[in-house]
C-alpha cells in the first residue's frame, strides 16, 4: 500500500493540506480530545505465575479483588511487574483471565482431529479468539480476522494506515507462526527491520525506474532530505489537478506559507515527528521509537509488535541453552510439559526472560509518555496491551498475565492490580478452573477505541461438564465509572 502524502504533512504540522478539505482540517484541529490509539505488545510463551502474581490483602483468592498500585514501592511489585513501577498510575495488571477460546478449540480438535500442537493453536487464537483454521497436512493457522486488523478496518482513513505490524518471526515448531491475520489463513504482512518500517511510514516509496535513480526507499528519502518541503511542494503540483477551483486557490495560498515554515524552522520537524531515523540502541528500542512516531504523527492508530524470543545470553544465560528446549517446559513446579522435569534454574530463567520483556514494554511506555499531547501525553491517549501466547511456558491457558497501560483517554481505570476468581469450569476435562475469557477483554478494548461491540471472536463455549461458558460482554470492572 502506497501512503498518501498526508502522513508527511502530518509530521510537519500541516495535516489536511494534501487533498482534505480545509473545513475538515479546522474541525480536526478543534477536537478537544486526542484520538484513541492501541498497541498490542505480543509476547511468545508465557509467565511463571509466582513471578508476576501479587497478593491482595484481605481478599480470599477465590473472590474478585483489587488493590491500588499507586502507593506501592518497587519492592512491593512482583518481579515481572517491577520494571513498570514508574508507570503505576497508568497501569492495569489483570490476573485470572483465560485463553478460553483456545481451550475450547483444543477440546474440539481432540474430538474431530487436526493440528493439536499447543503453540500452533495458541498463535492462531491469541488475537483472533476464534477457532483455528485447520489445514490438512500443515500446521493450523488463524481462522478469522484478528482484533488488531478489525480495528484497522474501522480506524483507517485517507492518508492513514489502518495498522502496522512490526517485530520478529516466531518459529516455535520449525514453522513461522504469525499472530495477526487479515482473515482466515491470511497472515498480516509484518516488517522485521525498523529502518524499513521508518521508510515505510514516511511514504516515499516509488517502484524503481528503469532509467535509474534511487532504487530503495532509503535512497529516495536521502535524496529528498535536503529540503523535504520541496518534495511536499512537488506533491502539491500533482494534487492540484484533482481539486476544484476553490481547493486549488486554497492550495496556492499556502505555497508561500510552506516556504516560510521551512525558513523559520530551527529543526525540520517537531521532535515527536522527527523525520530522521535513529539507529541507536537495539532493534526493539528502534521499533519502540518507530511506534511512537507512527502514533504521534497519526500515521496509524493501531500497531502490533511481536517481541522476539531472544538468545539466552541476551538475558543472562548460556549460549548453549535455548528458551524453548532448555527452560520453558520445566519452569513451573508440579506443572511441567513435554516430559521435562521441573528445575529451579528453568524457573529462574523464564522469570528473568519475563523481566527482560517487561523492560522493553517499559521502554515503549517511556517513548509514548515523552510526547506531550493535549492535557497529557501520548501514553494517556493510548492503551498498550501486553498479551502472551500461552499463560505459562508449560502450555497452560487458564491463568494469563495481562497488562494494560495508558488508559485510552481515561476509558480504563488504571493504577490497579485486579484479580478475577477462577470460578468457571474448563472446556478440557481434568484441567483447572478458569476465570473470564480473553474475548471479554477484547470487547472492552473495542469499546475503548470507540466501537459499540459487546463481543469479539467466539461468543460462547461449552465446558467439559456441559456448562455453557459466556465469552461475550466487556469486563466492566476494568472501566472507569463515569
Amino acid at each position: 500500500m502506497r501512503i498518501n502524502r498526508r502522513q508527511l504533512l502530518t509530521a510537519l504540522g500541516l495535516a489536511g493540506l494534501g487533498g482534505l478539505s480545509f473545513e475538515r482540517r479546522r474541525a480536526r484541529a478543534a477536537e478537544s480530545t486526542p484520538p484513541a490509539r492501541i498497541v498490542f505488545f505480543v509476547q511468545p510463551h508465557g509467565h511463571i505465575p509466582n513471578a508476576w502474581n501479587m497478593p491482595i490483602p484481605g481478599v480470599p483468592s477465590d473472590r474478585y479483588g483489587e488493590r491500588s498500585l499507586i502507593d506501592l514501592s518497587p519492592e512491593d511489585f512482583s518481579a515481572v511487574l517491577r520494571p513498570l513501577h514508574p508507570f503505576r498510575e497508568r497501569l492495569l495488571a489483570i490476573e485470572g483471565l483465560a485463553h478460553t477460546s483456545v481451550l475450547a478449540d483444543i477440546a474440539e480438535i481432540k474430538r474431530t482431529g487436526g493440528d493439536l500442537n499447543n503453540h500452533s493453536v495458541s498463535v492462531a487464537g491469541l488475537l483472533t479468539v476464534a477457532r483455528a483454521l485447520q489445514i490438512p497436512g500443515a500446521p493450523c493457522t488463524g481462522g478469522a480476522r484478528s482484533l488488531d486488523q478489525e480495528l484497522a478496518l474501522r480506524t483507517s482513513a485517507p492518508g492513514r494506515f489502518g495498522s502496522r505490524v512490526y517485530g520478529s518471526d516466531y518459529v516455535p515448531n520449525s514453522t513461522v507462526a504469525p499472530f495477526s491475520f487479515l482473515g482466515p489463513g491470511q497472515a498480516t504482512p509484518m516488517v522485521a527491520d525498523p529502518a524499513v518500517a521508518f521508510a515505510d511510514l514516511m511514504g516515499f516509496y516509488t517502484p524503481p525506474a528503469s532509467t535509474g535513480g534511487p532504487s530503495t526507499r532509503e535512497d529516495l528519502v536521502a535524496s529528498m532530505r535536503a529540503s523535504v518541503l520541496d518534495a511536499v511542494a512537488r506533491e502539491y503540483e500533482l494534487i492540484a489537478p484533482r481539486l476544484d477551483s476553490d481547493g486549488r486557490q486554497r492550495l496556492n495560498d499556502h505555497r508561500d506559507l510552506i516556504r516560510q515554515l521551512e525558513l523559520g524552522l530551527g529543526t525540520p520537524v517537531p521532535a515527536a515527528c522527527d523525520l530522521t531515523f535513529q539507529a541507536a540502541g537495539d532493534l526493539i528500542t528502534q521499533f519502540m521509537r518507530t511506534i511512537r512516531l507512527a502514533l504521534a504523527c497519526d500515521l496509524t492508530r493501531v500497531v502490533t509488535f511481536v517481541a522476539p524470543v531472544p538468545q539466552c545470553p541476551e538475558f543472562g544465560y548460556p549460549a548453549s541453552a535455548t528458551v524453548h528446549a532448555t527452560y520453558a517446559h520445566g519452569s513451573v513446579m508440579n506443572n511441567t510439559s513435554c516430559g521435562q522435569p521441573y528445575t529451579p534454574v528453568a524457573e529462574r530463567a523464564m522469570t528473568d526472560l519475563a523481566v527482560w520483556y517487561a523492560g522493553h514494554f517499559a521502554t515503549l511506555l517511556q517513548e509514548l509518555d515523552s510526547v506531550a499531547e493535549g492535557a497529557g501525553t501520548l501514553l494517556d491517549h493510548t492503551v498498550v496491551v501486553w498479551v502472551t501466547e500461552l499463560a505459562t511456558p508449560t502450555h497452560q491457558h487458564h491463568d494469563v498475565c495481562t497488562v494494560l497501560a495508558g488508559g485510552c483517554n481515561g476509558f480504563f481505570n488504571t493504577g490497579r492490580y485486579v484479580r478475577y476468581p477462577r470460578d468457571l469450569p474448563n472446556p478440557l476435562d481434568g484441567f483447572p478452573r478458569t476465570g473470564p475469557a480473553l474475548n471479554r477483554l477484547y470487547a472492552s478494548l473495542l469499546q475503548a477505541m470507540g466501537q459499540s461491540d459487546s463481543a469479539f471472536g467466539m461468543t460462547d463455549a461449552v465446558a467439559a461438564d456441559g456448562t455453557a461458558l459466556p465469552l461475550a460482554g466487556p469486563l466492566t470492572e476494568l472501566h472507569r465509572q463515569m
